[in-house]
C-alpha cells in the first residue's frame, strides 16, 4: 500500500516540475513585451477628459433631527487592591463570618489579605471589589451577596436592620 502513496507523490512532483518548465518556456517565448503590445492598440486616439460639471444647487432642506444617542458600553473598571492592615485593631478581628457568603475558609483568606474588620469591607470601592473578586475567583459573588452593604450595617452596629434585611447569622 505504501508503494502506491510513494508512486503518487513522485508522479505529482514530476507533473509539477513539468508545469514549471512549460511555464518558463512560454514566458520566455511570449514575455511581457509581447503581451503588452497585444493589449495596447496602436491606432487609438487619446481620450480627453471634459471639465467637471457643477452640481445643481438644491433648495436648503430643513435640519434633520439627530439620531438618538446610543449608550456606550460601560467602561472597564480598573482593579485596585484595597489597603489591608498588618494585624487586627486591638488584636481582635471582627467576626467576618456574620456576612452572608463568608465562611471559615474565606475569613482566613481575607485575614491573610489584611481585612479584619467590617469597616474595611464597607469602604471598598467598585474597583477594589473587582480586585478582591478577581483575586479570590468569586465571579461576582461579592456584589451578588452584597458584602459591602452587609459590612456597612454591621460596622454601624445596626444589627436589627441587618437581621431584617439579610437574616440572622451566627456571631
Amino acid at each position: 500500500m505504501s508503494h502506491y502513496i510513494l508512486e503518487l507523490a513522485l508522479w505529482t512532483l514530476v507533473i509539477f516540475l513539468f508545469g514549471c518548465l512549460l511555464g518558463a518556456v512560454l514566458r520566455h517565448l511570449f514575455g511581457p513585451d509581447e503581451v503588452a503590445s497585444r493589449i495596447e492598440p496602436e491606432d487609438e486616439k487619446p481620450v480627453t477628459v471634459a471639465a467637471p460639471v457643477a452640481a445643481p444647487v438644491m433648495a436648503e432642506q430643513p435640519a434633520v433631527p439627530a439620531a438618538p444617542v446610543v449608550a456606550e458600553p460601560a467602561p472597564v473598571l480598573r482593579m485596585e487592591r484595597p489597603k489591608g492592615l498588618a494585624e487586627a485593631r486591638g488584636g481582635k478581628p471582627d467576626p467576618l463570618q456574620r456576612i452572608s457568603g463568608i465562611g471559615p475558609k474565606n475569613e482566613k483568606i481575607l485575614h491573610t489579605l489584611g481585612f479584619y474588620h467590617f469597616d474595611q469591607i464597607a469602604a471598598w470601592t467598585p474597583s477594589q471589589i473587582s480586585w478582591v473578586d478577581d483575586h479570590l475567583k468569586f465571579n461576582g459573588r461579592i456584589g451578588r451577596e452584597e458584602w459591602v452593604e452587609q459590612a456597612k450595617l454591621l460596622a454601624e452596629g445596626a444589627f436589627e436592620q441587618f437581621e431584617n434585611r439579610f437574616g440572622r447569622k451566627k456571631s
